[in-house]
């Protein structure tokens, strides 16, 4: 707890030998403590850095976090993707090196829906919103690779992704489950992406990538801030 509350009064970052020298832990307890924390999504790390996580701020609920920031910024980018979709959409964030992490969603008939998480369905190995942050962030690429082997498939499939600029996932993370999803840019960055899914037998490969292609070519002006 020691550990958040120095990184809250540090909004800038803080490194580990700093933190342990304000809390009085060791840096190898210090490195664990906070290494399980990026893991989790309540800390990010950039480089020697550690800052706090979005998943944390979107905790906290608080109307100056960067979680409320991008879920204001985006949102007429979720509601003209949920229009053309006319599925059910979220705006999601990463959360750590597991799962993603939900901002806001609506449903086909663009009412805001409760996007309870599911930890099987969020994986970032087999999500399609998953995937797009890790085919468009190298840091959390190199970090779940130090934690487990990915493969051929998915290294090749993540490789695809980075040229299309968008994922599929075809039951991958959820039997009878198809998805789509897009990146979402601040200043060039990858901050989030917008998702969509439903039935297989309703929305299938082909029409996901027509409307992956359409979304990146018609919502662009909304996807980047």
């Amino acid at each position: 707890m020691s550990l958040l509350e120095q990184l809250k009064i540090k909004p800038q970052g803080a490194r580990l030998q700093e933190l342990c020298a304000a809390t009085g832990l060791s840096c190898s307890t210090g490195h664990g403590l906070l290494d399980t924390l990026v893991e989790l999504g309540y800390v990010n790390r950039c480089g020697t850095h550690y800052s706090l996580g979005l998943r944390m701020g979107a905790l906290a609920e608080s109307g100056t976090a960067p979680a409320s920031r991008l879920r204001e910024l985006f949102n007429p980018a979720l509601r003209a993707f949920n229009e053309l979709c006319e599925e059910n959409c979220v705006l999601a964030v990463p959360g750590g090196t597991r799962n993603y992490l939900a901002l806001a969603a609506l449903d086909r008939h663009g009412r805001p829906l409760e996007w309870s998480a599911d930890a099987r369905r969020d994986r970032l190995t087999t999500s399609a919103v998953g995937k797009v942050f890790l085919a468009n962030d190298p840091a959390l690429l190199r970090r779940i690779r130090r934690k487990q082997a990915l493969g051929p498939v998915l290294e090749q499939e993540l490789a695809q992704i980075g040229k299309s600029g968008f994922a599929l996932d075809l039951q991958n993370s959820e039997q009878g489950l198809h998805c789509m999803a897009i990146p979402l840019r601040l200043n060039g960055r990858l901050v989030g992406a917008l998702g969509t899914g439903a039935p297989a037998g309703r929305l299938q490969s082909a029409v996901m990538s027509r409307l992956a292609r359409r979304a990146m070519r018609d919502l662009l002006h909304l996807a980047r801030a």
